[in-house]
Formats: C-alpha cells, sequence, structure tokens
C-alpha cells in the first residue's frame, strides 16, 4: 500500500514537472517572438508579415499544446480540448455573450462617451488579433492549462491561477510597446480570463470561449 501511495506521489509530482517546464518553454518562445524576433516579422510587408505572424503563433501556441495532449496526456486532442461535445451549445452561448458584448460597448461607445465605431481594420486584425488569438489562447489557457490546473485545485483556484498565467503572457508585447505601466489593463485582462474560464466551465465546449474572444478582441478594437 505505502508504494503503491508511493508511486502515485512521484507520479503526481512528475506531472507537475512536466506541466512546469512547458510553461517555461512556452513563456521563453513568446517572449523571444514579441521581444525579438517581431521586428524581423515587421519587415515584410502586411500581409506577408502577417501570415508569417499567423504561422508563427501557430507553431508556438497550437502545435506544441496539441502534441502536449497527444502525446503526454495520451488522449485525443479534439476531444480533451470540448471541440467535440456540446458544440451546438457552445456555439449558441458564443454567439448570445458576444452579443451582449457588444450591446454593453455600443452603449458605452455612442451613448456615453458620444463616439463611434472605428471599423478601418487591417487584414493583421482580422488574422491574428481576432482569428489566431481567438483559437490559440483559448485552446492554450482554457483548452489545456485550465484543466491540467484544476486537477489539483478546485475550478476556482484553477481559474484564478490561469487568468493569472493569461495575464502574464501578455507582458512582453506590453513591454514591447511600452505600454507595460498602464495598469487598468492588468486588472482588465484579468478579470476577462476569469470570465472565459467560468464561461468554458458552464458550457463546456472550447467553441464558447473561443467565439466570445474573437468577438471581445474586434469590439475592443473597433470602440
Amino acid at each position: 500500500m505505502q508504494s503503491k501511495l508511493s508511486i502515485k506521489k512521484r507520479d503526481r509530482i512528475s506531472e507537475v514537472k512536466i506541466m512546469l517546464m512547458y510553461l517555461l518553454i512556452f513563456y521563453l518562445m513568446w517572449a523571444l517572438k514579441e521581444l525579438w524576433f517581431v521586428k524581423y516579422i515587421d519587415l515584410f510587408d502586411e500581409k506577408t508579415s502577417a501570415i508569417f505572424e499567423a504561422i508563427v503563433k501557430f507553431l508556438i501556441w497550437i502545435v506544441p499544446a496539441w502534441l502536449y495532449i497527444k502525446y503526454y496526456l495520451n488522449n485525443s486532442p479534439v476531444h480533451y480540448l470540448k471541440l467535440n461535445v456540446n458544440v451546438k451549445k457552445g456555439l449558441l452561448w458564443g454567439a448570445v455573450l458576444s452579443l451582449v458584448l457588444g450591446l454593453y460597448f455600443a452603449f458605452g461607445t455612442y451613448i456615453l462617451n458620444g463616439k463611434s465605431f472605428q471599423f478601418s481594420l487591417s487584414f493583421d486584425d482580422y488574422l491574428n488579433s481576432f482569428l489566431m488569438a481567438g483559437i490559440a489562447e483559448e485552446i492554450v489557457f482554457r483548452g489545456l492549462i485550465l484543466q491540467e490546473i484544476n486537477k489539483k485545485f478546485t475550478f476556482w483556484k484553477a481559474n484564478i491561477i490561469t487568468a493569472l498565467l493569461f495575464l502574464i503572457i501578455h507582458y512582453p508585447i506590453w513591454i514591447y510597446n511600452s505600454e507595460f505601466f498602464v495598469f487598468g489593463s492588468h486588472i482588465y485582462i484579468f478579470a476577462v480570463g476569469l470570465l472565459f474560464g467560468f464561461v468554458y466551465k458552464k458550457t463546456g465546449s472550447l467553441w464558447s470561449v473561443v467565439i466570445l474572444h474573437i468577438f471581445h478582441n474586434f469590439i475592443v478594437t473597433i470602440s
């Protein structure tokens, strides 16, 4: 009995070490991209740099997470990420919550501030700020990290940790753009991370937060 308990304890420690190693490599690679490699991506014309940006994000975010689930967790990435369960529910709630969010921002923009939405968007906005951000970031943070941390902690503890990690991944680009000391952004992104985690938990579908994330980035950009 003692031997079995020791084996289980070692397995849990090993799981934590593997996840920490994954996170360390992931954050290091993304920081290098945002603080250094981005300068070389920006040397290309707008469409080429946008496509290159999307490819790099795909390789740093989606591919490692997919391989982690498939080969380390020995699970189907599609099933583990909840891409094939509660699909209709996820799409419906993603659309409904996006509508509510849109009405909220429209009220703030048009009524409270007396302004209007700005629809002069670039190809990079559509490809990376909206589409790739919504898909890649939700696969990694809500799909993988939140679920893995939730194995060790209660949901809300796991959600808080994941929201903090979601906040920290924004730091390299904020540093690059000299926006790190806009402290309101820290609180806002942390709150958004908590909301996305809660929606994912309640709907049981990654599609709900993918759609909500894409629309959130869109509405924030045009506001």
